[in-house]
């Protein structure tokens, strides 16, 4: 050492130092408050987990989302329909979907179970086959209803770690259950790091509100702190000289009271205070201060408490706070989508395992036997919109109809998994029932008095050639020359044969449908100042206009008509009144996602079209020089459309059109 200073530091052997140091600062030396810090290891009884339960409110939504959420669009079973709604009613009776729900509820509070109600002695091991019903219930327990001595420690037992046995206390005393009898769900792992370890507390795991108590009642405090302030909004403060002596007698304290009371009464009926002014100079008066406390950052504050409380639970501020996305064009979407995938990582993780233990017992109870090859997934967590769905079905559709026209998969199981499709999906209510009472044979479309020239590919090409020589346009196949109606051909069976057609039978497209209630438009057109109008039966909507050649069968059919094939547009929406191009035609412009899908089905099954995008639309004169379209309102009433009308193009179609 030299002059009182350190010229050297050195540690002796086996000591090192294993955080941030400062000694200019004394960061992280004997003198920094912060090296007093420790964290302290807090076990919550019973009696603490209820009250925190129960007394804040924001715990208990801590406690009871993340269940809700899991268990509300539930799971969906694959297998044969009659083997799904027999499972499904076995659930509903069972009361299983509500039930998962209160037990991952106890989980959260630090455990709970599901013990199931098998045949045979509770205390003995549960058969692994039963009978159908054989499950005759399904109950909830918490962690402080089931007590247990000892866990397996044999680590080549398969058990390892659960217990030996279970014991219910009951009104009747207690009540041996076996552990295969029994679904645990165990709250949060915490293996003891001491050496001392709580077997109990080991097995059944931390609870959520250990985790979130510090957090939820940071929150409570700053809002139970402000909502005591609101009294104290406005305080008023009344200086009266000599009170001290006033008060120290008697007389003085009752002189005292009866000024307060005026005070008191003054404000009331006058809505004034009524107060004494002292001499004519102001002195020896009475002095009213009236302070007001603002509460301007008072929300900051709560929110930034809710916040932390939000992310200590790993639960959105937009789901557990109710708040709105914040941000510049939010939508909370990023949120959401984090969340539902927290949700689906329970499910899998937590909730799937227990269920794992039961679902053999459920499935063997609903059928009668078990079945290795019955599973589930779980449901999509987001419920969606009409248009979703509209949009969906569209898209299975035309994955149906591709996976047709492949032969790839026999007929009956690929009409069964049709079928199973729309009616899981939800896509065609009452079409099960509608099936239920026919035979596989007409179920299925395998009618075995088909006419084997709607079933040989050769009789098909001999059909076809036969139609060609008689006259008839591109070569259509007649029900006569078929020998057979069209009614008795299997709708699946046509995709598959169509194939083994000529490429000859491809030629160009127009498909459009006519406007029904032209007059109507047309009394609209003429009242908006344009002079003349296409006649009613060329006022129509172009659906598909191909230059390139396309087989019509692989098109099919519209899926969005009514049973006469009409197709109606509703009122409103987005519409207007635009000309084509650069000429004289005016058109009305509408939006219709019927007409959308169906442009699209055809474009996907090989059609052209020679615009960048597709716009229905009405056109209503050819001779419109000098209008301004601007100032025409657009149409607002309904559009009734006929039938899909197929043909080939006519390059000279506008020689035919006539205005009146």
């Amino acid at each position: 050492m030299s002059g009182g200073r350190i010229s050297s530091f050195r540690l002796k052997p086996g000591y090192s130092l294993d955080s941030l140091t400062n000694s200019l600062t004394g960061m992280g030396m004997a003198g920094d408050p912060r090296t007093a810090n420790a964290y302290a290891a807090r076990t919550l009884s019973q009696y603490d987990i209820a009250s925190a339960y129960r007394g804040s409110g924001l715990m208990r939504k801590i406690i009871t989302i993340p269940p809700l959420d899991m268990v509300r669009e539930w799971r969906d079973w694959q297998a044969d329909g009659d083997q799904i709604k027999a499972i499904e009613a076995e659930e509903k009776r069972l009361g299983l979907k509500q039930k998962t729900r209160q037990v991952e509820v106890l989980r959260k509070l630090g455990g709970g179970a599901l013990i199931m109600g098998l045949p045979g002695d509770m205390s003995q091991p549960a058969p692994t086959t039963i009978a159908k019903g054989g499950l005759a219930y399904i109950h909830v327990v918490n962690r402080w209803q089931l007590t247990f001595n000892r866990l397996i420690e044999d680590s080549r037992d398969p058990r390892f770690g659960e217990p030996e046995m279970y014991r219910m206390t009951t009104t009747r005393g207690q009540q041996l259950i076996h552990p295969s009898r029994v679904v645990p769900f165990r709250g949060d792992p915490s293996p003891s790091l001491l050496g001392v370890a709580n077997y109990v507390e080991d097995f059944w795991g931390e609870s959520t509100i250990a985790q979130v108590l510090d957090a939820v009642q940071d929150s409570d405090t700053a809002r139970s702190a402000f909502a005591s302030l609101i009294t104290k909004a406005r305080n008023l403060r009344i200086g009266i000289p000599k009170l001290s002596e006033y008060v120290a007698t008697d007389e003085g304290e009752a002189l005292f009271q009866r000024r307060m009371r005026n005070f008191t009464v003054s404000e009331s009926m006058f809505n004034a205070i009524v107060y004494d002014a002292g001499d004519g100079d102001g002195k020896s008066g009475e002095r009213i201060d009236d302070t007001t406390y603002s509460f301007g950052g008072m929300k900051d504050v709560m929110n930034a408490y809710g916040e932390w409380a939000s992310a200590i639970s790993d639960i959105p501020a937009t789901r557990l706070l109710g708040r709105a996305p914040e941000g510049m064009n939010a939508s909370g979407e990023s949120q959401q989508e984090d969340w539902r995938k927290k949700i689906r990582a329970m499910q899998t993780l937590e909730m799937g395992p227990c269920l794992d233990r039961l679902d053999p017992y459920l499935i063997q109870s609903a059928l009668g036997s078990a079945n290795p090859d019955i599973w589930y997934e779980w449901a999509p967590l987001d419920t969606p919109t009409e248009a979703q769905q509209a949009e969906t079905f569209f898209k299975i559709s035309q994955a149906l109809e591709k996976i047709a026209g492949l032969t790839a998969i026999p007929d009956r199981a690929f009409n069964e998994a049709v079928q199973n499709t729309l009616t899981e999906g939800g896509y065609m209510p009452g079409l099960d029932n509608a099936l239920e009472g026919m035979s596989d044979e007409e179920r299925f479309g395998l009618q075995s008095s088909v006419d084997p020239a709607l079933t040989d590919p050769s009789a098909l090409i001999e059909a076809q050639a036969a139609s060609a020589s008689s006259g008839k346009e591109g070569g259509q196949i007649s029900p006569s020359t078929a020998g057979a109606t069209a009614n008795n051909t299997p709708r699946r069976r046509a995709a598959n044969d169509a194939r083994f057609v000529a490429d000859a039978a491809s030629k160009t497209l127009y498909v459009e449908r006519k406007l029904l209630n032209a007059a109507e438009v047309i009394r609209w057109a003429k009242s908006q100042g344009l002079e003349t109008t296409l006649a009613p039966d060329d006022m129509h909507v172009t659906v598909a206009y191909s230059r390139a050649a396309v087989d019509w069968f692989t098109v099919g059919e519209d899926w969005s008509s009514d049973q006469d094939g009409k197709l109606r547009v509703k009122p409103g929406g987005p519409r207007t009144v635009e000309r084509l191009g650069d000429g004289d035609a005016v058109a009305l412009l509408f939006q219709s996602n019927e007409l959308q899908y169906r442009h699209d089905a055809i474009r996907n099954a090989g059609a052209s079209w020679d615009w960048p995008d597709y716009r229905p639309h009405i056109t209503l004169t050819l001779q419109a020089e000098g209008v301004d379209v601007d100032t025409i309102e657009p149409y607002q009433g309904p559009l009734v459309f006929g039938p899909e009308l197929f043909s080939e193009l006519d390059p000279d179609w506008k020689s035919g059109v006539k205005e009146q």
